[in-house]
């Protein structure tokens, strides 16, 4: 699948505000920060790591293929119905949010980095 680590990422993010509670469910629910999400989706391995950079590589990708004047549309995978909902949990629109995702990447990468390799 061509965004198979944004789609990933997105169902995390569900699971994460509660996207896909029941409305009872939702009213007790606490949902997780953007760069709480970002830090348990990484991980902390040498395999992570390098699923981290993909993955923001892959950010990149749509974001240059779909931008439009418009904005940034929503392109179905990795946005169907189930996963195009990042407007309503987080200030912004799908490209200021991608943008955010990769900016926390960005700080993970450099953390995990010197973890692992000592620079």
């Amino acid at each position: 699948m061509q965004y198979s680590y944004i789609l990933g990422f997105m169902f995390s993010v569900g699971d994460a505000v509660g996207e896909f509670l029941a409305e009872e469910e939702k009213k007790k629910f606490e949902p997780l920060t953007l760069p709480q999400i970002v830090n348990e989706y990484i991980g902390y391995g040498f395999m992570d790591l390098l699923h981290a950079i993909l993955f923001k590589r892959q950010i990149k990708t749509y974001i240059r293929r779909n931008m439009t004047p418009e904005g940034l549309q929503y392109v179905d995978p990795p946005f169907g119905q189930d996963t195009s909902f990042a407007e309503d949990y987080f200030e912004g629109d799908l490209y200021v949010f991608l943008t955010t995702v990769s900016a926390l990447l960005d700080s993970e990468i450099k953390i995990r980095r010197r973890k692992l390799f000592g620079f």
